[in-house]
């Protein structure tokens, strides 16, 4: 099928899959299987519903939940109805949680009520006092002025939240919205209209609300699917969960080729290892520490994790191993919906190209710049990566385009980047994470390595402070190893072996694990690691 007769909005891909794959398993738990068709109906009923509720084209909708059947049925309801669907993360802090409702200006919270440890019943009253004094489907809180009604799937108990078999229910009322009326609606969402609202923590900031249209919805999954080299018969297992944007476009590229989704109903090892087994999965999406730690549970427990494409090492298309450093290192961000820039899976990259992202993916413009003077870097040469086209975010909810992009249209990354005479584009730092001292550049990320690397040291923190002679020094927090009593002038020693003088560290405290400042995703607030570290030094 040419591009430009490819589905363009998200309830017609879905529709294209249910008419050619409708008897094919859509998603799959250990405790429950449902086809194409059925999620079809589902999510149907569930969209009459919230019409029949009173929504609509635009409604602001908010899911808590955790990945599987009920967060994908709530979520193809929101978007055949055309509502804009902020996704809430399970780990969720009340503050946050408080955030979100109100920037996000949702009307309608469909959730679970429990998942793991977390109740958010008890997350909800605390994020939003007000609600010990609501009653279901009649709220008014100043904290979330916008919040109408909160539906959970275990209502039980809860005066101001109402069960969603009650919701589902209203679909069945006489005079309410029929299938006719459902497809009429489906009809009105267009591809520009606004789809999703992924918050990204910043480490710097409050988290970023980043908004995708249907378009990019509907189209850049499927372009992305073939750099994953996904198939209709696959069974893809993604363990980045669906409120971040990975987790988000693994589960969309995989219906897109309308293949099987397959949820283990918790993170824990042993319950993913034995969804693998029960559910027959051949493909798995996962990252990091994560992806080690299960590829050797999974060789002791047996299973062949060379027939599970991204759980055992990745092969070229002869079936050869591929060295890790030759492996893609595809890159994107929230911003983009995921990948800009990549190499099929199963590509070995040349030698040359060790370590690199790829090219460019999905039509992107890309663009490296002086970050100071905004000028175009030649080739090769080290810059601030802007972007324009393919999946790029509509814009951050509730900010002006005109403080998010370039007069042209690009939007800059803050990553530091190079890209090569033949487009391959090598990732360098976060431009957040350089420190510039003495007029140089100098990464956070590799003094922490070189920092790392020394054997008193479990776990380094580097930042720069404001110096009136330097513009920035260098600084560093540092948890010790276990048995260690490092003192600081021995460090830096040591690390002038590693580093350029100018890198290495002016002044080094030491914390504990538990001291380190971070987001409820793990991310580091540099913000606030500057400020314990310059606390500290004031004490000292």
């Amino acid at each position: 099928m040419s591009d430009e007769h490819m589905p363009a909005t998200l309830p017609a891909l879905f529709a294209a899959q249910v008419k050619h794959r409708g008897a094919r398993d859509a998603v799959v738990t250990l405790s429950e299987s449902v086809s194409y068709a059925e999620l079809d109906r589902r999510s149907a009923e569930l969209a009459r519903a919230l019409l029949e509720l009173g929504a609509g084209k635009g409604a602001r909708i908010a899911l808590l939940s955790s990945d599987g059947i009920f967060w994908m049925t709530a979520f193809l309801a929101s978007m055949r109805i055309g509502a804009l669907v902020s996704l809430v993360s399970t780990l969720v802090t009340p503050h946050e949680l408080r955030h979100i409702l109100r920037n996000s200006d949702t009307q309608i919270l469909i959730a679970e009520r429990r998942f793991l440890r977390h109740d958010y019943v008890v997350t909800l009253e605390e994020a939003l006092p007000a609600l010990a004094d609501a009653e279901a489907g009649r709220l008014r809180l100043a904290d979330a002025p916008h919040l109408r009604s909160i539906w959970l799937d275990d209502a039980e108990g809860v005066p101001w939240a109402a069960s969603v078999d009650e919701l589902r229910a209203l679909a069945q009322r006489p005079g309410a919205p029929d299938a006719a009326l459902l497809q009429a609606v489906e009809n009105e969402v267009t591809p520009g209209d606004e789809a999703v609202i992924v918050y990204t923590s910043g480490s710097t900031s409050a988290p970023k609300a980043v908004v995708h249209t249907q378009w990019t919805l509907a189209r850049h999954p499927r372009e992305v699917a073939r750099y994953f080299l996904l198939q209709p018969d696959d069974r893809m297992m993604p363990l980045l969960p669906v409120f971040w944007l990975g987790g988000l476009v693994m589960a969309l590229e995989t219906l897109s080729v309308g293949a099987t989704l397959v949820y283990p109903q918790t993170p824990e090892q042993e319950v993913v290892l034995e969804t693998i087994e029960r559910c027959a999965v051949n493909r798995l999406n996962s990252w990091g520490d994560m992806l080690f730690k299960l590829r050797a549970a999974a060789k002791e427990r047996g299973i062949d994790v060379d027939s599970i494409v991204g759980l055992g090492e990745f092969r070229d298309e002869n079936g050869e191993l591929i060295p890790p450093q030759l492996c893609t290192n595809p890159l994107g961000m929230s911003e983009t919906f995921a990948v800009h820039s990549a190499e099929p899976l199963n590509v070995r990259l040349p030698e040359d190209k060790a370590g690199a992202a790829g090219r460019t993916v999905h039509g992107y413009e890309r663009r490296v710049v002086d970050p100071e003077t905004g000028e175009e870097v030649a080739a090769g040469e080290v810059g601030e990566l802007q972007l324009r086209g393919g999946g790029l975010m509509h814009g951050f909810y509730k900010v002006d385009r005109r403080k998010v992009f370039t007069p042209d249209g690009f939007y800059p990354t803050g990553d530091l980047v190079r890209v090569d005479a033949d487009g391959y584009l090598f990732f360098v730092a976060r431009r957040g994470d350089m420190i510039k001292t003495r007029a140089a550049n100098v990464s956070r990320l590799e003094v922490e390595e070189a920092l790392r690397a020394l054997p008193e040291v479990e776990l380094p923190v580097v930042t720069g402070l404001p110096d009136v002679e330097l513009g920035e020094r260098v600084v560093a927090a540092v948890v010790p190893a276990a048995g260690c009593t490092p003192n600081a002038a021995e460090l830096q020693q040591a690390l002038r072996k590693r580093l350029s003088s100018y890198k290495v560290p002016r002044d080094i405290v030491f914390i504990t694990e538990a001291e380190i400042p971070r987001t409820s995703t793990g991310k580091l607030k540099l913000n606030e690691i500057g400020a314990m570290i310059a606390g500290k030094l004031d004490k000292a």
